[in-house]
């Protein structure tokens, strides 16, 4: 009895200790940050797309000549824009000016990584591109994985023309808590990204793509997050395709899916 009494009190203590790890090194498990410093990136570079900052808010733009519209990009919680290169091929044939947001705390900056100011940034960033959009083309929001909440968030609280996710969630503590379902997990997290509920609000045509054998979000969140939205929807599921290649493999149809639904968008 004393042993099987030890036991119960080992396994305790562990679980108490795994808590307070999970709950003080949360951030570690959330956000990547890779160790390059923004504006230093050839492969931007390569394809035109230049290093812009504006009050503290940093992003990478291209631009086209005589553009027919905005594209504003966030992207995944690991790496950094500089990574998301493979955006900008698989928009090259658009009309459009190329906006890839960079969050605060990726790319050396000074910043603390978090929810709160992600969104205050992607927000102000939106902002500011209505502001450059002097012949009031329309802006469309584009975000990945971890960026399908940030863009989310900013189609429910401003106006813009369409909404393209990859890879999207109900929210972050719903994902992890999926993850790591022994623990209490909802309500350790400090930074929650309730998408469902920004979803909730935003009555802007949407667009979501999800490979089916995605392991990390796996498919079923992205089959509820569509039902959230309350304008036009569609979820595009794509075969043989998880997480990290769904781009690689999926490129066609996610063009040709992002074609149709932009000239749908325009003739409405």
């Amino acid at each position: 009895m004393k042993l099987i009494m030890q036991i119960i009190g080992f396994g305790i203590a562990f679980y108490a200790f795994a808590l307070v790890a999970l709950y003080f090194f949360q951030d570690k498990l959330l956000f990547f940050p890779s160790a390059s410093q923004f504006g230093d990136c050839p492969a931007m570079e390569t394809r035109n797309a230049g290093a812009e900052s504006v009050n503290g808010i940093r992003y990478y733009l291209k631009t086209k000549p005589d553009p027919d519209s905005w594209i504003v990009i966030f992207h995944g919680n690991a790496g950094s824009a500089c990574d998301r290169t493979y955006f900008i091929d698989l928009l090259k044939d658009f009309n459009a000016n190329l906006v890839v947001f960079e969050y605060p705390g990726y790319g050396k900056d000074v910043n603390k990584p978090g929810e709160s100011i992600f969104l205050k940034q992607a927000l102000e960033l939106v902002s500011h591109i209505k502001t450059k959009n002097s012949q009031h083309l329309p802006v469309y929001l584009m975000g990945e994985s971890l960026g399908t909440g940030v863009a989310t968030f900013v189609a429910s609280q401003t106006d813009i023309k369409g909404l393209i996710l990859i890879s999207s969630y109900l929210s972050i503590a719903k994902l992890a808590q999926y993850h790591y379902s022994l623990f209490p997990v909802t309500f350790l997290m400090k930074h929650k990204f309730n998408a469902h509920a920004w979803a909730e609000q935003t009555k802007t045509p949407v667009i979501l793509f999800h490979g089916i054998d995605d392991d990390i979000i796996p498919i079923h969140f992205a089959r509820l997050q569509v039902l959230n939205f309350k304008g036009e929807k569609e979820l595009i599921e794509i075969p043989d395709c998880g997480h990290n290649d769904i781009i690689d493999i999926g490129e066609k149809i996610i063009k040709e899916k992002i074609q149709d639904f932009l000239l749908n968008i325009r003739s409405d």
